[in-house]
């Protein structure tokens, strides 16, 4: 019995309190309140008291009061309105929101830069290399593990070149090859790796609009091109000469990358720099690019023609591609991620693969 009351008593106490919650709410309660011993107070008091004909009056100076205390409740109410929106408005133009096909990417640059690094079961976190992400959760995601720079060059292009033969081949191809050899990867990867094969036909969707605008511009000026030369371009174009096997897994990968390792003085670190020598490296057509001063944000969509995966065959497979570069004092960072629905059970993993990528932080 005595718990009942007590309940009751709580729920009345939890009813007048929500009645009361803000300061209108308790101005108009003692408004009403007023109003009503007014009410009373003038039904006792006779016609013929002085007192009688001023009741009338309180009651309109009440209800002015009340008046005005809305209005004044009302325009703090849009005041607040409006500095929320101000404040959401730019939120959203301090993010970096792309996509990539029908798939959103956002990343806040600010948020992106922390004084501590998060910890926890779930987040990978290195203070040494300075940064934390959390981790691909879900069947098929492996444990995020470090590699060598030159090793992911072999896994990537099966080539079996020693690592002085690798170096000697980077530096000299890039201003920046010091930095990225000695780069500290750590990849997390979903499912095992495939072998991607490429030949005389293999081609992309890029190329192939290329050619054709070719032969039009050709045609236009008295030239026939033959089917020969046709593939002999394609060939060319698609550097399959060069490189007829590559390696592909779903994945998100970190490049750490020192500064310290930066031996070439005529060069920055600036990040558009940066990105002007990945694109070379990469040679992707960019399907959309955000920048800012302290991150650049840019996503690429691959549909390769007429290739082989570990030995199927694939008239169209698509691969589309995340990429960020960010630095802070001491390094500079590289994320990429991978990613097709035709990986069997990948559709599962896009939504864990791209939290990991978005939740980047890096020491300010």
């Amino acid at each position: 019995m005595g718990q009942e009351n007590t309940s009751q008593e709580k729920e009345k106490k939890s009813t007048i309190i929500n009645a009361v919650k803000s300061w209108l709410g308790l101005f108009t309660l003692v408004v009403l309140v007023m109003e009503g011993m007014l009410v009373l107070a003038m039904t006792l008091t006779p016609a013929s008291d002085p007192i009688f004909i001023l009741y009338p009056l309180m009651m309109f100076l009440l209800a002015m009061a009340l008046m005005i205390a809305w209005l004044i409740d009302s325009k703090q109410k849009r005041k607040f309105n409006i500095d929320r929106f101000n404040a959401e408005t730019e939120r959203i133009k301090a993010q970096q929101t792309i996509r990539v096909d029908n798939m959103e990417i956002s990343v806040d640059p600010e948020k992106s830069t922390t004084k501590e690094l998060e910890t926890g079961l779930n987040v990978f976190t290195d203070n040494m290399l300075q940064f934390s992400f959390e981790k691909p959760v879900g069947d098929g995601w492996h444990a995020p593990k470090f590699i060598k720079y030159a090793d992911f060059v072999r896994s990537t292009y099966f080539t079996n070149l020693p690592d002085d033969q690798l170096e000697e081949l980077i530096t000299a191809n890039s201003p920046y090859g010091k930095l990225f050899f000695n780069a500290k990867i750590v990849s997390v990867v979903f499912g095992e790796p495939k072998a991607i094969e490429m030949d005389e036909n293999t081609s992309t969707e890029s190329i192939e609009e290329y050619l054709v605008n070719m032969v039009e511009k050709f045609k236009k000026e008295g030239t026939e091109v033959s089917e020969e030369e046709i593939k002999e371009a394609r060939v060319k174009l698609n550097q399959t000469e060069n490189v007829s096997k590559i390696g592909f897994a779903v994945d998100f990968k970190i490049m750490a990358m020192d500064k310290n390792d930066m031996d070439t003085p005529f060069l920055d670190s600036s990040l558009p720099n940066l990105f002007l020598n990945f694109g070379s490296i990469i040679k992707e057509t960019i399907d959309s690019l955000k920048t800012d001063d302290n991150s650049l944000l840019w996503t690429t969509k691959n549909k390769l023609k007429n290739v082989s995966l570990d030995g199927e065959p694939y008239a169209s497979f698509s691969i589309y591609r995340l990429y960020r570069l960010l630095k802070n004092d001491d390094f500079i960072y590289f994320c990429s991620a991978q990613y097709s629905p035709q990986i069997e059970g990948a559709h599962f993993a896009w939504d864990s693969l791209k939290k990991s990528f978005e939740s980047f932080k890096i020491l300010k």
